[in-house]
C-alpha cells in the first residue's frame, strides 16, 4: 500500500471542533488528488475496506449548518 501526504485543507488544531465542510470544493479537490496520485476506482480493489457511521447530524444540529433543524425554541439539538 502507498503512502499519501495529508491534504492541505486539513487542520490538527479543529479535529474537536464542528465547522461546515465546503462539500462542492472537496468534490473538485477530490477529483484533482485523484488525477495527481494516480488513484484507480475502487472497484478494482481485491480488499475492501468500509467505513460505516450511523446517525452522523451535524447539519441539523448546528445554526450555521445546511440543515438546521431550530424547533420551537429556535435552539434546536444544542439545548
Amino acid at each position: 500500500m502507498n503512502s499519501l501526504p495529508i491534504p492541505s485543507f486539513f487542520d490538527s488544531e479543529k479535529v474537536s471542533q464542528f465547522w461546515r465542510v465546503p462539500y462542492q470544493k472537496r468534490a473538485n479537490e477530490a477529483k484533482q488528488w485523484r488525477e495527481k496520485y494516480q488513484i484507480t476506482s475502487s472497484v478494482e480493489d481485491k480488499t475492501k475496506i468500509i467505513l460505516l457511521l450511523i446517525d452522523v447530524q451535524n447539519t441539523f444540529c448546528l445554526p450555521d449548518f445546511e440543515l438546521f433543524v431550530a424547533g420551537k425554541s429556535g435552539n434546536g439539538a444544542i439545548e
